[in-house]
């Protein structure tokens, strides 16, 4: 269970897709593409560097995107030849009760690798997912429903960090709402009881396989859950935690592994007795 945010050790991929980030400023709305986003001497950059997604909103049964962009001098002078580096990072709410001054998301990142600019300072990637890249669920558990795109140019000349330009896109994701249903065998518990919940986790036909989604309880506001279990074939459950003292917010939610599910949740109709 997550009771605080977890540091993950940084790698050079994610250092740069938040230095995108910083540079880019708030996520625009709807996923608008941002203007383009440099380095803090950005009146003094030589490069310009442009990243456009061919769809702002995906949906279910749409999630590729062609990736466009165009690398130029100040002056609208095309820069063949130039290695653009390309990421992507799939965006989720950070787990953050307490009201930290900590980063309000998380990310899964990757990198999509290097291209090269043509005659024209242009690139194109197509075909990329704006989805998840992993078989299994996140440990993030809220997502955002937003997946952005990064690239950045460092150029040779320069040896420091100074002068490299960055630009983004930002791809709404469409999500099917999917539904969870409750019975818990007591509203009114004590410390030392086992509260019991079973339930049905579900979503419109032909958006996969409901079998295997989480299901997760919390009974604590610091802690993202304190129990879990996952459903079967037809989407039915059970989950139980023992009761703490200290236990008096239950809420049950669900986690689908496709980013294209949206979660579910529930607050439960438990009162802990003793406080």
């Amino acid at each position: 269970m997550r009771t605080r945010s977890r540091a993950a050790r940084p790698t050079a991929a994610t250092v740069l897709a938040a230095l995108a980030t910083i540079a880019a400023g708030a996520l625009p709305a709807h996923g608008a593409t941002p203007a383009p986003a440099r380095s803090a001497t950005a009146a003094e950059a030589a490069y310009e560097l442009s990243l456009t997604a061919s769809r702002f909103t995906t949906d279910f049964q749409r999630r590729t995107v062609t990736l466009t962009g165009a690398l130029t001098r100040p002056d609208g002078t095309p820069v063949a030849g130039a290695s653009v580096a390309v990421g992507q990072n799939v965006l989720f709410k950070t787990w953050n009760p307490w009201g930290d001054p900590i980063d309000p998301t998380e990310r899964e990142n990757r990198s999509l690798g290097t291209v090269v600019t043509d005659a024209d300072g242009r690139f194109t990637l197509p075909g990329i997912q704006a989805d998840r890249w992993e078989n299994q669920g996140s440990i993030f558990l809220n997502p955002r429903h937003e997946v952005e795109f990064y690239a950045s140019y460092d150029p040779a000349e320069d040896p420091t960090d100074h002068d490299i330009v960055f630009d983004r896109a930002v791809v709404a994701v469409k999500p099917v709402m999917s539904t969870i249903t409750y019975k818990v065998d007591k509203t009114r518990v004590r410390p030392g009881d086992t509260l019991t919940v079973t339930g049905k986790v579900a979503w419109p036909a032909g958006h996969g396989p409901v079998a295997g989604t989480r299901v997760l309880l919390r009974t604590y506001y610091e802690s993202e859950y304190n129990a879990q279990t996952t459903t079967d074939a037809r989407g039915n459950f059970t989950v139980r935690a023992r009761i703490r003292g200290y236990d008096h917010e239950f809420v049950l939610f669900s986690a689908p592994k496709d980013y294209y599910i949206a979660r579910a949740t529930k607050p439960l109709p438990v009162k802990n007795t003793t406080l």
